[in-house]
């Protein structure tokens, strides 16, 4: 006999023996395995409020309690069974969150991940924070590398930030600058300037000022004019200087930042070999036919090729993929329109999929968000699916070309001996044409076979398989032009929200980089790509491409040049200092506002039956390339103003940190499971992406250098005329107001005159010759630290370039034979 629900929450009892039917809850959870929403849930439930069917629930319970006979008597009346909250959440953490086999027999902190669904034997959630980081593998090899890196990253950001202690100690004395008026660590330690003064110009025009883009004239001034003599002309000076010995410690981190890369890269290589060893799937046992012939569909013929050509072969599984996408979409379509039209159904009535003509008639309105957003109502459903089932029948009378072949061995072993015998390796496939290979390994005694290992199964894109290599390339062509048009629209909001301060700015970036992947993901619908990682692959360099643009090169390009040094909230630094603090603070908060919560607790309770009800408690939908991009945005926003602000290297620690436990958090209790990635992300990010951070980061270190003071101010051997010796009151605009503001100080006769120089570096590399005979700004002590960045930013270049168009050639050679 059933055990009884209880009596004040209206939740199901833990007894059960069957799942989602008009009996009780097959999964005995106890309330210390559960998630902390559920124990909420059960004690909110007891509310009507809360959970509205809690009644008409607890009534078919009480029914399910009684003997056989009387339940049979007393559910006869029930077409729609009332659904389950108790139900929804079991779904929820059996279904859609990772469990693993308590008695599997390993080592003390080792689990096995079980099936979603079992309710045969003891399985429990993953804890979050006792499941070890080799652990996370069992989601993916893309997923465990990602852990892997960030705490090393972690690490590395936090040794790099120590390293750069002693420029922290000079930035913050007196012999750098004065004191401010912040008295932030992080702000005191970074490049701000506080010690400016205004000098003699005679040369000086506004037009010097207004040429330059973004231009502003907070750096020139003139006093009035009394009619007789001409005004007098002014310029600001930055008197902080940078040295050789100041340099040093950033030069230091950036060695050890490239050693620590490098090795991380060798690292994770490992690591995913340990992984993929240590996870056994199916693509360790498959291979697949890149370029069947067209009329190859009979899986015997393919079971007959390998069997008698390689020793002890035997196939467990033979797929057969030809090009049949529109049928496949057309028949997702048909099913995607069957579940909307359920969803239209009243509770009060049985869904018939038999009878969908009278299910249309009987289908509820729409919502008011649902008719705004051109949802289909009920007849339109009933039309559309009539449509669809003529195009499903004239599409399937059509003879589809065969692919892509997938073939799955009995032993690994099997496996490697045909990619061996398949190797593109050697290019003498390319050379020799059908004579590479003999005759017994050529498919009907002439096709040369492009075999590869395969993504895994649950990540292969079926519709995507038999796109043309033309198609691909118009396709990629029209979301590289929809990428730059995203990059361009939220660089005009940028420079819109940086008029009105540097606060909203940086709340800008951050609003942006985290809106970002939805525009990519709708830009990616134009793409097709053979599995997920590939896709993944090609989400994660536009989204890290619109990251890097969002957070470090347009909020370089929107300031003017001579506030790169300035100290006010309406500066650069500051706003560099503004993004860290903000990016920082949205972790856990965009953590605390998942949606997947709103779904579970609102929605759920409220869902009219028991279908409804579990999808909302289907969790949160991730990207991993998604996760990626974030984490090489925060190290090429790190590196890019390493030189002006080097506590950011702290920042990051401390984000890779905080995004190390909230990412770890939400994997094993938030995120809806995903298809199983390979490293295709991880290898991309570590061949290229790394690459192209550190390269920007020594540049960006050695043009920062070589422009310091940032004031546009060149001294001259000329000393000041008698007209500028004295006390003066002169006139400036304010650039965020545009309002003149009067300023007075004084000028004494052992002053130097000054004249507009350009300080902004273009040539590469950034070396003190650059500079122009008349108009030199930097130190002698300058000029030894410019040319050793300089130096050392040209020899990394040439490396960087040398180390990819060898990578890039190799690639090319592997899509001519692929």
């Amino acid at each position: 006999m059933a055990e009884k629900p209880t009596e004040t929450t209206g939740l199901l009892s833990n007894s059960a023996s069957h799942w989602n039917t008009r009996v009780e809850n097959p999964y005995k959870d106890e309330p210390k395995h559960m998630t902390w929403g559920r124990r909420i849930a059960r004690s909110l439930s007891k509310y009507k409020w809360y959970y509205p069917n809690r009644d008409v629930r607890a009534e078919y319970e009480k029914n399910l309690a009684k003997t056989d006979e009387e339940k049979t008597r007393a559910l006869d009346f029930v077409e729609v069974v009332p659904p389950s909250l108790d139900m929804a959440w079991s779904y929820f953490e059996h279904i859609t969150l990772p469990r693993y086999l308590v008695n599997h027999k390993s080592d003390k902190d080792q689990f096995e991940r079980a099936q979603p669904g079992r309710f045969d034997v003891e399985t429990r959630l993953y804890p979050v924070w006792g499941t070890p980081e080799s652990e996370l593998a069992d989601f993916g090899i893309g997923v465990g590398i990602y852990f892997y890196m960030l705490r090393v990253l972690a690490v590395i950001m936090l040794i790099a930030g120590l390293i750069h202690f002693p420029m922290y100690e000079y930035f913050s004395s007196t012999d750098y600058t004065p004191p401010g008026e912040d008295d932030s660590f992080f702000l005191k330690s970074s490049a701000v300037c506080a010690e400016t003064e205004w000098a003699a110009c005679p040369n000086c025009t506004k037009k010097d000022w207004l040429m330059s883009y973004p231009s502003t004239l907070e750096g020139f001034a003139s006093t009035s004019s009394d009619g007789d003599s001409e005004p007098l002309t002014f310029i600001k000076v930055n008197d902080c200087e940078i040295g050789y010995m100041e340099t040093l410690p950033a030069y230091i981190a950036f060695i050890f930042i490239v050693i620590s890369i490098t090795l991380l890269r060798k690292w994770s290589r490992d690591k995913e070999k340990e992984i993929d060893d240590a996870e056994q799937t199916a693509q360790d046992y498959s291979v697949c036919v890149m370029n069947p012939p067209k009329d190859a569909r009979d899986p015997e013929e393919w079971r007959e090729f390998f069997v008698k050509n390689f020793e002890d072969c035997q196939i467990a599984c033979c797929t057969i993929a030809v090009d049949n996408e529109e049928l496949v979409r057309a028949l997702s379509q048909k099913r995607d329109y069957l579940l909307q039209l359920e969803m239209l159904t009243p509770c009060d009535i049985k869904f018939n999929k038999n009878d969908l003509k009278e299910m249309a008639e009987v289908a509820l309105p729409l919502s008011l968000y649902k008719w705004m957003t051109a949802y289909y109502n009920g007849k339109q459903l009933y039309k559309a699916i009539v449509e669809l089932d003529k195009k499903i029948e004239d599409l399937s009378h059509f003879s589809h070309d065969c692919t892509s072949v997938f073939l799955s061995f009995e032993t690994e072993a099997t496996q490697q001996a045909v990619l061996e015998a398949f190797s593109t390796k050697n290019c003498s496939k390319f050379c020799c044409g059908k004579h590479a290979l003999p005759k017994n390994l050529r498919f009907r005694g002439k096709h040369l076979l492009n075999i590869v290992e395969p993504a895994e199964p649950d990540s292969v894109r079926w519709q995507d398989l038999d796109e043309t290599r033309l198609q691909k390339a118009c396709q990629l062509f029209t979301t590289t032009i929809l990428t730059i048009a995203v990059i361009g629209f939220g660089g005009y909001a940028i420079l819109v929200a940086r008029r009105q301060s540097p606060w909203l700015a940086a709340m800008t970036v951050s609003f942006l980089s985290k809106a970002s992947p939805y525009a990519v993901y709708y830009i990616m619908e134009i793409e097709s790509h053979r599995s997920e990682g590939s896709k993944a692959a090609s989400q994660f360099t536009k989204m890290s491409l619109i990251r890097w643009m969002y957070t470090a090169i347009i909020t370089s390009c929107i300031e003017p040049f001579i506030f790169t040094l300035q100290e006010g909230e309406n500066y650069l630094i500051y706003g560099i200092y503004y993004i860290f603090f903000s990016e920082l603070m949205f972790i856990p908060l965009y953590a605390c506002m998942d949606t997947g919560n709103l779904y579970r607790h609102y929605y759920g309770p409220r869902a009219p039956s028991q279908k409804m009800m579990n999808l909302n408690f289907q969790g949160t939908a991730y990207e991993l390339s998604e996760r990626y991009t974030d984490m090489t945005k925060f190290l090429f926003f790190t590196f890019y103003y390493a030189a002006i602000f080097p506590s950011g290297f702290l920042w990051t620690a401390a984000i890779f940190v905080a995004k190390y436990l909230f990412d770890k958090y939400s994997l094993l209790r938030v995120w809806s499971p995903a298809p199983h990635m390979g490293s295709q992300i991880a290898i991309f990010s570590r061949k290229y992406f790394f690459t192209a951070a550190m390269t920007f980061y020594i540049l960006s270190m050695s043009y920062t250098f070589a422009s310091f003071p940032y004031d546009n101010a060149c001294p001259t051997s000329s000393q000041v005329s008698e007209d500028y010796i004295g006390n003066h009151t002169a006139y400036t605009v304010d650039d965020e107001s545009g309002d003149v503001v009067e300023i007075n100080f004084s000028i004494s006769q052992d002053d130097t005159n000054y004249k507009y120089c350009n300080q902004r570096m273009v040539a590469f590399p950034a070396l003190p010759d650059w500079q122009p005979v008349d108009s030199k700004w930097m130190t002698p002590d300058q000029e030894k630290a410019v040319y050793l960045f300089g130096i050392t930013g040209f020899f990394f270049c040439s490396y960087s370039y040398l180390e990819n168009s060898l990578e890039t050639c190799h690639l090319s050679h592997c899509v001519l034979l692929h």
